[in-house]
């Protein structure tokens, strides 16, 4: 489970859930520190008692398309800096992605495992690995809405300027190639083999100082 995962809890200071279900409430309340509201994530007024103006990430985990595309939209009204939605539906998801809701993932991907990266590589490259090519390592970079990559293709990058290699691109649904052709969205994870993170000012709205 997403939550038990020592890496992600790490990253967040408070968990809170919405919860209809009587037992799985129950069952989340072992995990220890969460913050559970019993209610439909569907509802909006949930929303009015909560100081969103404090949260830093929203998870839209149900079982519903609509609902997920609702909490997003709401997250999106208060500017919650991290929006993540799972989607059974292929064109509900690219509906949320073109509106800039959040970053949408489409079932069946390996959902847990994607959502910690896309959380854990926003804003930094998550390292994977050290690779014994001389002193190179494989990157996960998590394209969000306002970087500079965003609808440039991946040749249009450059990233060789920086001796970086973009290697694959997870889209949401699957692992593809990372051709020079391939237009990254937000949501996107560029895999980039790389000796250091110099690539990254290619790629996020940020500027980063000389090593």
């Amino acid at each position: 489970m997403l939550l038990r995962d020592q890496a992600i809890s790490g990253l967040i200071d408070q968990v809170i859930i919405i919860e209809r279900e009587p037992r799985r409430k129950l069952a989340l309340e072992k995990l220890g520190d969460i913050l559970i509201i019993e209610g439909n994530a569907g509802d909006t007024s949930i929303y009015e008692n909560l100081n969103m103006g404090e949260i830093d990430a929203v998870l839209a985990l149900t079982n519903r398309d609509e609902v997920n595309f609702l909490v997003l939209s709401i997250a999106y009204q208060y500017n919650v800096i991290i929006r993540i939605g799972v989607f059974r539906d292929p064109k509900i998801a690219e509906i949320a992605r073109k509106l800039k809701l959040g970053i949408p993932i489409v079932k069946p991907a390996i959902t847990a495992g994607i959502i910690k990266q896309v959380i854990s590589s926003l804003t930094t490259p998550l390292v994977l690995t050290q690779l014994p090519l001389g002193e190179y390592k494989l990157y996960a970079v998590t394209i969000s809405d306002d970087d500079l990559a965003v609808d440039n293709t991946i040749g249009d990058l450059h990233l060789e300027e920086d001796d970086a290699y973009p290697l694959l691109v997870h889209n949401g649904k699957e692992l593809i190639p990372a051709d020079r052709d391939v237009k990254l969205a937000p949501g996107n994870i560029l895999y980039v083999l790389a000796k250091d993170e110099k690539f990254l000012g290619k790629i996020k709205a940020i500027t980063l100082g000389t090593p």
